[in-house]
C-alpha cells in the first residue's frame, strides 16, 4: 500500500477540538481521518446523514436540568398536544 501526504484547508479551531477528541480516544488525526475515509468506501456513502444546522447551542448544565425538570412536568405525551399558548407559557423565557 502506498501512502500519500494530502493538504486540506479547516478551520483552526475545529482542528484544534478535534484533535483533542481523537487524543482522549487514543487515535490521531491520521489515524481518524483514515477511519473515515475507510468507512465511507466500505458503505459508499457518508457515515452520518449531512443536514444543516442553522445554531448551536451549547446550554449550560443548569439550563439542561432545567428543561429536564419543566419537560418532566408536561402531563402529555406530545408537546403538540398542547395549546400555542400553553407551550408559550412553558418555554417562557427559553430562546429555542
Amino acid at each position: 500500500m502506498t501512502t500519500i501526504q494530502k493538504t486540506y484547508r479547516i478551520d483552526e479551531d475545529l482542528q484544534q477540538k478535534a484533535e483533542q477528541y481523537f487524543s482522549e480516544m487514543g487515535l490521531n488525526p491520521t489515524v481518524a481521518i483514515t477511519m473515515f475515509f475507510k468507512r465511507v468506501v466500505d458503505e459508499k456513502r457518508m457515515p452520518f446523514v449531512p443536514e444543516v444546522i442553522s445554531e448551536r447551542v451549547d446550554y449550560s448544565m443548569e439550563s439542561k436540568e432545567r428543561l429536564s425538570e419543566l419537560l418532566s412536568k408536561i402531563p402529555v405525551k406530545s408537546i403538540s398536544d398542547i395549546s400555542e399558548t400553553e407551550r408559550k407559557e412553558l418555554l417562557d423565557g427559553w430562546d429555542l
